[in-house]
């Protein structure tokens, strides 16, 4: 790797690894206070709604944040276009929440879910106008400005959440706090790229002059769904075989094993994207990049999966009292998950990175499978949360490391 894109490497890896410790400082001390505050049903009923905002969020959001990092150029115009293509996605899937609100409430038998969907939904009419400038920046490589931005976000949702918790809230307290990061994300996002690439919403370029954005942003979309389904659907069939009390529990020690790749192996992975996408034509950087940045991963994540399978019930028991208990066997479970999970970190940008998302979207498509069977299976023969959780366990050691493999390979390079 040449020592200009190893400079901007280690500067994007110190920043992003500020943002991610901060955020996930207070990410943390939200679900805990929640968590005690609330009770396993209100986590239950946010959990539920946020699977829906989950699945339908990438929607308005289209890939494209992503494609404007993987494009040769970019000039205002285009992202003009882009951010009304989001805008008009994300005003679509509001008025589709509204509608079909309460369906989804009286399947699950929630009463509250509707207005949680809505409130949460909001986010669709805002976060559209910022989604191109986190891309833009991204692009350029200053993380310092998103370490930034993501903290004082979160640190507002954290507080705003806590309070309204604290005031007996419940789900709307969590759901309160998600659209206020949001706002505040967006917000952070436009003043930070507006002083990359000033741009006159008013002033867009054509459909045409987009196009190629627009179809890595339709696979990237279907890949971020596909992952939706590896990661989310479970909690649907839970919530629906086992209620939403089970669901709480078994959201928290979901969140455990999804927290340390979304904020310390982020740390890696979002600086990754876009080297990745600098060095694809070069095989040589290309695999030398690619084994340091899973090294580094596996050096921040092992010890945190292994920690939390090992310690599961003093984790519970220190952070949220004894009532969260019955999760302390599901964090065996999902911290063993988490050590596959690891090895998988570096791939999604990797192959968004040779600009083919459609490799990705096909991977995820059949390992989703292979993880709704694998619950399905396990829960028919035992109807727990143990099963639900030990399920993806098995799948992902039994399935996912082959695959990776396979993955490697069709993308040229040594997987060890």
């Amino acid at each position: 790797m040449n020592s200009h894109l190893q400079k901007a490497y280690r500067h994007g890896i110190r920043w992003s690894l500020a943002g991610s410790l901060g955020t996930a400082i207070f990410q943390f001390a939200q679900i805990a206070v929640f968590a005690r505050l609330a009770g396993p049903e209100a986590a239950g009923d946010y959990a539920l709604a946020a699977v829906f905002i989950s699945f339908l969020t990438p929607v308005a959001e289209a890939g494209l944040s992503q494609a404007v990092v993987q494009a040769e150029s970019i000039i205002p115009r285009q992202l003009a276009a882009l951010a009304w293509v989001n805008w008009l996605l994300g005003a679509l899937i509001f008025t589709l929440l509204w509608f079909v609100g309460p369906s989804i409430s009286g399947w699950f038998s929630r009463p509250d879910l509707p207005g949680l969907l809505l409130l949460m939904g909001a986010s669709l009419l805002i976060t559209p106008f910022g989604a191109q400038y986190s891309g833009l920046i991204a692009r350029e490589m200053q993380f310092d400005h998103f370490a930034k931005i993501e903290i004082a976000s979160w640190a507002v949702s954290f507080f705003a959440t806590v309070c309204l918790a604290w005031q007996g809230w419940g789900a709307w307290a969590m759901a309160m706090g998600f659209l206020i990061r949001n706002i505040v994300a967006t917000t952070g996002y436009i003043w930070a790229g507006t002083r990359i690439l000033p741009v006159n919403l008013f002033k867009t370029s054509s459909l045409r002059e987009i196009r190629p954005m627009l179809r890595f942003g339709a696979f990237e979309l279907s890949s971020r769904w596909a992952d939706f389904f590896s990661n989310y659907l479970d909690k649907l069939i839970v919530a629906k075989w086992l209620g939403v009390a089970a669901l709480g529990y078994y959201n928290l020690a979901f969140t455990f094993l999804m927290l340390p790749t979304a904020r310390l192996g982020y740390v890696v992975t979002r600086v990754a994207y876009p080297l990745f996408a600098r060095v694809r034509h070069d095989r040589l950087q290309l695999q030398t990049f690619f084994e340091q940045s899973a090294r580094e991963i596996i050096l921040l994540l092992f010890p945190i999966y292994l920690a939390m399978a090992l310690f599961s019930k003093e984790i519970v028991q220190i952070f949220f009292g004894e009532k969260w208990l019955p999760a302390a066997p599901l964090f065996v479970a999902l911290g063993l998950a988490g050590l596959v999970r690891t090895l998988c970190a570096p791939f999604p940008q990797l192959v968004k990175g040779l600009g083919k998302p459609q490799i990705w979207l096909v991977w995820m498509l059949i390992f989703s499978s292979v993880l709704c069977g694998s619950l399905i299976l396990f829960l028919s023969v035992s109807p727990t949360i143990e099963s639900a959780a030990w399920s993806r366990t098995a799948a992902k050691f039994a399935i996912e490391i082959g695959l990776l493999y396979w993955l490697a390979a069709w993308c040229g390079l040594n997987f060890v």
